[in-house]
């Protein structure tokens, strides 16, 4: 983060009172989600960036859903706005909690692409031109939807029309307004309470501050946007893919940028609060979601989904395996086809094959569960190889009970545990066996249900190298 963006004597305040009549949702339009992160929760990341004096948060409808959504937050204040008339009714709320700061930038918590690196140039040129109001602006091919910029004979900012009251000759101007202002604290609010409701919606414009300032003798300034996209507002669904088309894109660059190679891009899905390792290759179709690490060197194969998972450091994940919420340590060996559910954790250089699930469940170091296997609430030791087919019968109906298998155990093929059960270190369970209780240490253990047979003096074989 740039040393230069903070700012201690600004005030942020960010317009989140919106319904979103055309998302057609019963949620509030800026907690809908864009790469795994509500609207909101990206905008107050960037303006947090700016380390400002304080944020204020202008909401309306369904506030207790936002405020229980964002939670505490530093320097972070709520505002109430209880009728949407319009942006400028929304700053106007923020008077009783705005004090002793030298300007106001005026955000839309709608922007899930706003850069901080753009606030600070729009903070920066407002106040290098000594400016009492300055607009963040931007040239667009196609203006529909938003206010046009006016300017007069010297260039200057003379107006902002909203689209609904442009005369034809206004509509075809291509600079617009991108809705997000810096405002000297000292002017603000009297500009503010002399905006009226005299348009088309019956709204108190925000953009009505420029002329009536300007009438005035307050100076106007403007920056312009270098990357349009920034200043995308979601109004629908079709604008809300849009924002996440835009936003991957750039996330996967910057990932590309830092070392990732990541195979087919556009089949790609990387949310917005996941970190991977340099040297890691992602492949066509794997989503990566949620706040998923990936460490360093490793391969997420083909159509894997990682959500909120750990991946240690050179980790090899097949195609078409999912991970949800599991650790899986250094040098794994994972798929394909394989899943991991919550609270699976995986110590180095384990081996999860194909159709192979765990849930709850601690695998030691070097340990393989290889094929068609189920281990549920279960804690496996070190080395130890579990047999094809081989299931943990972890519920009984009504409760959850546990599997111990000690260190070096082998498990054959079909077995089955009837938990709660134990196994010691360094025994071997032949194929279809129905373990119900507990397996010593060392020989070998054969069972069908009903019967138990125990060969102490039995060796296990010894593998030719």
């Amino acid at each position: 983060m740039p040393h230069t963006m903070n700012y201690p004597n600004l005030q942020i305040c960010v317009l989140a009172a919106g319904k979103g009549k055309r998302m057609r949702s019963q949620l509030p339009k800026v907690l809908h989600q864009v790469l795994g992160k509500a609207m909101l929760d990206h905008v107050l990341h960037t303006v947090e960036e700016l380390h400002p004096k304080g944020i204020a948060v202008v909401t309306g409808h369904a506030s207790e859903r936002v405020i229980e959504h964002v939670g505490p937050l530093k320097n972070l204040e709520w505002v109430h706005q209880d009728q949407q008339l319009g942006t400028a009714h929304a700053v106007k709320q923020c008077e009783s909690v705005i004090r002793d700061v030298q300007d106001v930038l005026i955000v839309c918590g709608d922007t899930p692409l706003l850069r901080s690196t753009t606030l600070d140039q729009l903070v920066k040129q407002h106040r290098q031109s000594n400016a009492d109001i300055t607009v963040l602006t931007a040239k667009v091919s196609n203006p529909k939807g938003y206010g046009r910029i006016v300017r007069d004979e010297h260039g200057g900012v003379k107006s902002i029309v909203e689209e609904r009251d442009t005369t034809p000759e206004q509509a075809l101007l291509n600079e617009v307004s991108s809705g997000i202002y810096c405002v000297r604290f000292e002017v603000l609010f009297n500009i503010l309470h002399q905006i009226e409701n005299h348009n088309a919606q019956s709204e108190y414009y925000l953009p009505d501050m420029v002329p009536i300032g300007l009438r005035q003798g307050a100076t106007v300034s403007s920056l312009l946007l270098g990357d349009v996209d920034e200043m995308m507002g979601v109004n629908d669904r079709s604008q809300l893919a849009l924002a996440e088309e835009g936003l991957q894109q750039r996330i996967i660059h910057e990932w590309q940028e830092q070392g990732v190679t990541i195979e087919q891009p556009h089949t790609v899905r990387i949310e917005a609060s996941v970190s991977i390792g340099v040297d890691s290759r992602i492949c066509a179709g794997a989503q990566l979601l949620g706040s998923t690490h990936i460490g360093d060197g490793c391969v997420i194969g083909a159509y894997t989904v990682i959500q909120n998972g750990w991946i240690d450091d050179e980790v090899n994940i097949l195609p078409f395996s999912h991970i949800d919420r599991a650790n899986v340590g250094a040098k794994a060996y994972i798929g394909p086809f394989a899943r991991l559910r919550p609270d699976a954790k995986l110590d180095e250089h384990v081996h999860i094959g194909n159709f192979v699930e765990v849930k709850n469940a601690v695998i030691g170091r070097g340990s393989k569960v290889n094929h068609l296997s189920y281990i549920g609430d279960s804690e496996v030791g070190q080395d130890c190889n579990i047999g094809a087919g081989s299931i943990t019968c972890n519920y009984d109906g009504a409760n959850k009970h546990k599997t111990v298998i000690g260190d070096r155990v082998f498990v054959g093929s079909s077995t089955k545990f009837i938990a709660p059960v134990s196994v010691g270190d360094d025994a071997t369970i032949g194929a279809d066996s129905v373990v119900t209780q507990t397996v010593n240490a060392g020989g070998l253990t054969l069972s069908k249900r009903g019967e138990m047979q125990y060969s102490p003096n039995w060796k296990r074989p010894v593998k030719d190298l």
